[in-house]
């Protein structure tokens, strides 16, 4: 199933009382993408809420836009639950019983990992994509719904976001040219909005950043860099995790690393964030453990081991994704 701009657009057209679902551990493209959808429902008078059950991160609480929610009884009638930038229910954990609630069942992501325990009712997933936001930004014009000034900082905090500022290899035309139409509306300024995204980490996150890289792990030759965030370390810097974004980002800027993963410590799971630098399948090597992704950034998640079982796990699974070439 992968069904059309129009035909999607034509569905919510005609729906009321919608959740957003962004996935757990929200990045600016989730959360960028769901807020710009919420706001273009709202704008057509439909009640619409971006379903989360964690706090958004300090760097990209300027797209919350009194779109999110944590309370499942918001709509006293779910007529649809969409996920976007992510599928299935483990990248929704904690809010499976407020997804239940739609009488259909939506998805838009960009991932070619695709979830075989949810039945969707329509699902938009395109794999060529940079960001979900690319996608998003369609049906919102398919909707006929203008493109105001919030839905295009949205739009471009979930592309910027995904294409690493439109450096990474996956940025495309398609990518510059959404960009491009973002800078012809009123107001719009790019800078803005990449420095409340990139340009706001506190001296404690710096201090983080630098603990981690000091402790950084190096396996088959040099090519895979390993760090860790653990609950110590956040105790011990005053940070909170998601004042840890980016740290992966400095791990794969070091001369000859082709992979990296950095490992987060909560206080009930071991999540892995994973990046690959030209031919490491990242999303293959997560896939192995529920997880997925792009081939060159992906993630998964242990819910029953300890940090050093989950190392252990997955390392030796890694250094052979490194090795294949």
């Amino acid at each position: 199933m992968n069904d059309t701009i129009k035909s999607i657009a034509t569905i919510m057209k005609d729906l009321d009382g919608i959740l957003l679902f962004p996935h757990i551990n929200m990045d600016g493209d989730a959360l960028g993408s769901c807020s710009a959808l919420c706001l273009a429902l709202r704008s057509m008078g439909k009640k619409a809420y971006v379903m989360i059950n964690e706090p958004v991160p300090k760097n990209l609480d300027f797209l919350e836009y009194g779109c999110c929610t944590s309370d499942d009884s918001v709509l006293d009638d779910v007529q649809l639950s969409l996920m976007i930038d992510c599928n299935g229910l483990n990248r929704i954990t904690g809010r499976e019983k407020a997804w239940e609630r739609g009488r259909l069942k939506g998805c838009i992501d960009h991932h070619a990992t695709k979830a075989k325990e949810i039945r969707y009712d329509f699902a938009r997933i395109e794999p060529k994509a940079a960001a979900a936001g690319e996608i998003i930004y369609n049906i919102i014009r398919a909707m006929g719904v203008e493109i105001t000034l919030d839905i295009a900082n949205c739009i471009f905090a979930a592309i910027t976001t995904d294409t690493g500022n439109f450096q990474h290899s996956n940025t495309t035309s398609r990518s510059h040219e959404i960009a491009g139409h973002l800078y012809k509306i009123e107001g719009f300024n790019s800078k803005v909005i990449s420095a409340l995204i990139y340009d706001r980490r506190s001296k404690q996150a710096i201090k983080l950043e630098g603990e981690v890289i000091a402790g950084l792990d190096f396996y088959a030759d040099g090519r895979l860099a390993v760090g860790r965030v653990t609950q110590d370390l956040l105790k011990e810097t005053g940070c909170t995790m998601d004042e840890a974004d980016g740290i992966i980002q400095k791990m794969m800027s070091i001369e000859g690393v082709e992979g990296a993963c950095l490992f987060k410590e909560s206080e009930n799971n071991v999540r892995a964030s994973l990046r690959g630098r030209t031919y490491a399948n990242m999303a293959k090597a997560a896939s192995m453990f529920g997880g997925g992704g792009h081939m060159l950034a992906a993630g998964c998640t242990f819910n029953d081991l300890s940090l050093k079982d989950a190392e252990k796990t997955l390392v030796p699974v890694l250094i052979s994704t490194i090795e294949e070439k």
